[in-house]
């Protein structure tokens, strides 16, 4: 498949990025490029000129890109900031994926959508998503709703992955404590790669999510005892995820 991918150049990307080379042909976009990095093209998915050009050439999209608090601006333009990439840049991409025909959209969402919630309270799909109102987490609920939108006008085409904190193993102190919520980087990887091999959701993904339309939204974080997230949803037959890090070493610290 022609793949591309929005915010390449951030931490999921660079990671993404190897695996998904040596399978498919990709395009790699963001508005920066590291040194060392593979070679990025500009897009700037606030611009709907662009992401019309970028999804006409594809046939799926990984929707990565995002921003985060930067310290050379003020807060309001700061907010501003977060608030369009999320919601404008979402709605660019998956209006430009509707009309140019892309088969599917991996919207990358995350699992602060539930900080709301008692750690106590093992959270699932199935919930009302209680965000805080600091710009990141209501951004990040709030696209997610232009997903299940376009999920609606155009069955199949967004699949949602609400994510954990990602975190490296192979870099990550021994001495760290495990926090509820991790996910392993390579784990992500392989989730977003396991969604662009399924093209349409089955009958029974849609019967599960009548009345939204053939939206797919799973969570994922490491499956671990007494988990805060229920992990039912990805490792059942409709998706078939498991995640493989559990983060023991960390969690016996």
């Amino acid at each position: 498949m022609h793949i591309a991918v929005t915010g390449a150049a951030g931490f999921l990307g660079r990671a993404l990025l190897p695996k998904l080379a040596a399978q498919h042909q990709v395009i790699a976009t963001d508005l920066i490029a590291h040194p060392g990095d593979p070679p990025i093209e500009i897009c700037n998915v606030l611009d709907p000129v662009a992401t019309n050009a970028l999804c006409a050439t594809v046939d799926a999209v990984v929707h990565l890109a995002a921003v985060t608090w930067r310290d050379d601006l003020s807060p309001r333009e700061n907010e501003t900031l977060i608030f369009d990439t999320r919601l404008k840049g979402t709605h660019n991409i998956l209006q430009a994926a509707q009309q140019t025909g892309v088969k599917r959209v991996i919207q990358i969402s995350d699992l602060c959508v539930f900080s709301g919630y008692e750690n106590d309270i093992m959270v699932s799909e199935d919930f009302i998503p209680r965000p805080a109102t600091e710009a990141h987490p209501l951004s990040v609920y709030m696209s997610e709703l232009i997903g299940r939108e376009y999920a609606r006008l155009s069955p199949g085409l967004v699949l949602t992955l609400r994510l954990g904190q990602l975190v490296d193993p192979q870099t990550l102190d021994a001495s760290a404590r495990f926090t509820d919520g991790w996910l392993a980087i390579d784990d992500a990887v392989d989730a977003i790669l396991h969604g662009l091999e399924q093209e349409r959701l089955n009958s029974l993904e849609r019967k599960r999510f009548s009345g939204m339309g053939e939206w797919g939204i799973y969570n994922l974080a490491a499956d671990v005892p007494d988990n805060r997230y229920s992990l039912l949803k990805i490792q059942s037959d409709n998706y078939g995820f498991f995640p493989r890090e559990d983060f023991a070493a960390w969690r016996e610290v």
